[in-house]
Order: C-alpha cells, then structure tokens, then sequence
C-alpha cells in the first residue's frame, strides 16, 4: 500500500506519526512533572512539620511551655524558634526544616503569650485531605499528651 521508493526515505505517514507522538509528549509531560515534583514538595513538607511538632513536644516535656515567639516567624534557620530548639535539642550540625521552597513558601511558628500552645503555619501545593488543601492557611497544632496510667 505505502511502499517506499528510496529505501532510505520515510513515508509521510511516518513522519506524521512521530510528529503527534511528539506533540503529545510535549503537551502531556511537562504537566505530570509539575504535579509529581508538587507532590513530592507537599510530602516534604507534611513531614517537616511532624519533625517540627516532635522536636516541640520533646522541649514542652523537659520545660513545661513551648519556645516563645510572639508574633508570629518565619522559620529560617535565623529565628528564635531555630536558635532555641538549636542550644538543647537538635543533634549537633543540624537544624530545623525549612520548607523546600523557601523563600516562596516558608514555615511560620507562633505560640501563645503564656507558651501553653503554638500553631505552624505552612503551604501545600496540592490538596491532600479536607483538613490539608492547596494554599498557605494549613496549621499544625500540639499533638496530643500520651500519659501513662498506673
């Protein structure tokens, strides 16, 4: 039917096929790779924030409040919150998580005046969940006290 008469040629058909098959992973691609690396980031980031709650709740044991920062800061490494948790709870060379696309999105850490509570705000690309959707009004809060019973 479509014979060739250079063996070394192609057939417009060919052509054609390779052309849509490149269109099509040009346009469908680039969109996947967003939402995999958004994902990725918004997995990141959920885990960064169990990190930040537990190295809170470890200081809230040894000291009865949470780290005072009142107002609210971003979480930089420079801030109060990083400078406390640094002298007596974090492994010597580390420090706390900054969210992997600071400085467009960054952790925010606020406590109440008294340090009895504490609230990390933080930014999601995607929705995960009815209480974890896409923007940057998700929180965190303690997590509850496990104690034990005699």
């Amino acid at each position: 039917m479509l014979e060739r008469l250079d063996k070394n040629g192609v057939t417009v058909l060919e052509l054609i096929v390779t052309v849509a098959a490149l269109i099509v992973a040009i346009v469908i691609i680039p969109p996947m790779l967003r939402t995999f690396v958004s994902k990725t980031h918004d997995i990141r980031r959920t885990s960064n924030v169990k990190e930040l709650q537990s190295a809170l709740q470890m200081y809230y044991l040894y000291n009865g409040i949470y780290p005072i920062v009142y107002p609210a800061q971003k979480i930089d490494g420079k801030d109060l919150l990083s400078k406390t948790l640094k002298q007596s709870f974090l492994v010597l060379g580390t420090r706390l998580p900054v969210d992997p696309m600071s400085p467009t999105f960054d952790y925010i850490y606020e406590s109440s005046r008294d340090g009895k509570n504490f609230t990390i705000t933080y930014c999601l690309e995607l929705t995960i969940d009815e209480l974890q959707k896409a923007g940057c009004d998700n929180k965190a809060y303690p997590k509850p006290m496990v104690t034990e019973e005699k």
